[in-house]
């Protein structure tokens, strides 16, 4: 089989991010879990690239009846794309309530403090 374009694109962008994460492992900047998480995902996605088949038998489990065993992967990155879109929102949501208690504990301590003279 001669790979395509779309393999060896997909491929040197999926060993790109691979390095982006193994970075940010070692600068600490990921931690364990997380980094886990996107080696999976992404060496998934180099497997399905290679082995499209190997969607098939999910397809089957999920009821999926698609032409191209790819399909089962979009539909599966669908819904991923939309529960990591939540989790953002949520982390967003969460650090704007850390950001309003915080200027609320300044302005109260700021309007404490005694006015010197100008």
């Amino acid at each position: 089989m001669t790979p395509t374009a779309l393999q060896i694109f997909a491929t040197l962008f999926a060993l790109f991010a691979l390095s982006r994460v193994l970075l940010r492992v070692k600068a600490h900047q990921l931690m364990l879990r997380e980094a886990l998480f996107w080696v999976l995902i992404w060496s998934g996605i180099i497997v399905v690239l290679w082995v499209p088949n190997i969607t098939r038998p999910i397809a089957m489990t999920l009821g999926l009846s698609t032409r191209q065993p790819i399909d089962t992967l979009i539909y599966i990155a669908i819904v991923m794309l939309f529960y990591l879109i939540y989790r953002i929102h949520a982390k967003q949501e969460e650090l704007q309530q850390d950001v309003t208690r915080l200027i609320r504990i300044v302005s109260i301590q700021e309007a404490k403090r005694p006015k010197g003279k100008a």
